[in-house]
């Protein structure tokens, strides 16, 4: 019986290794880009862009806030700590079992966006694996205001619909906004990798038509 309780602890062990992330502080420079779904521009929409996984991140008062231009667009640099996870890139169920976790280099983003009469926090965590430079967005999800106005309050995705706290039960076929084109990667002149890129865009749904 010992013996098996060991053998246990040291296999979670090894799984709790495999998964623990690194940290590397980089300059990170920033092009976001809103639009419509058909991908015209949405100009003169405040935004608020948190990188990052401080503690603080939903924060009503964490990352930074601009305006986008006439492009819908925005660029910044920004000091931001890449995590170094390790992750499985994504397939089908019997690839999966014999594939092995592969490192990658991950930024939590998220984006308070106004819709309709709300503000929501957007946020997805973005993994750019380092054999390859694929990237793979993963949890994203959608906040609302708590008692504090802070943005805690996770919305509800059953799969039929969005249920969100601030519209009283009722539920949103589409979330608001989602993520579109998401490009992470070093830059190839710097040869201490201290340099890296972030590409977002997102885009917004029209206001929904209450029938």
């Amino acid at each position: 019986m010992g013996l098996e309780i060991l053998s246990v602890l040291g296999a979670l062990a090894l799984c709790a290794l495999a998964g623990t992330a690194g940290a590397d502080t980089v300059t990170l420079a920033v092009e976001f880009g809103l639009t419509e779904l058909d991908d015209r521009p949405l100009p003169g929409v405040p935004v608020r862009l948190v990188l990052g996984s401080a503690p603080d991140w939903q924060s009503a008062g964490a990352g930074h806030r601009f305006v986008t231009d006439d492009n819908g667009m925005h660029r910044m640099a920004a000091p931001v700590v890449l995590e170094e996870p390790w992750r499985k890139r994504p397939t089908n169920f019997l690839s999966s079992l014999a594939s092995r976790a592969q490192q990658t280099d991950h930024l939590r983003v998220a984006v308070e966006l106004p819709y309709m009469t709300f503000a929501w926090l957007y946020a997805v965590d973005v993994h750019r694996f380092r054999a390859g430079g694929d990237v793979l967005l993963e949890g994203f999800s959608v906040y609302t205001r708590d008692a504090r106005r802070q943005f805690t309050t996770r919305a509800k995705d059953d799969g039929r619909g969005w249920m969100m706290a601030d519209l009283g039960g009722l539920a949103l076929t589409h979330p608001g906004h989602e993520p579109g084109t998401v490009m992470l990667q070093p830059d190839p002149a710097d040869a201490a990798n201290r340099r890296w890129t972030l590409q977002i865009a997102f885009k917004r749904a029209p206001a929904p038509v209450r029938r």
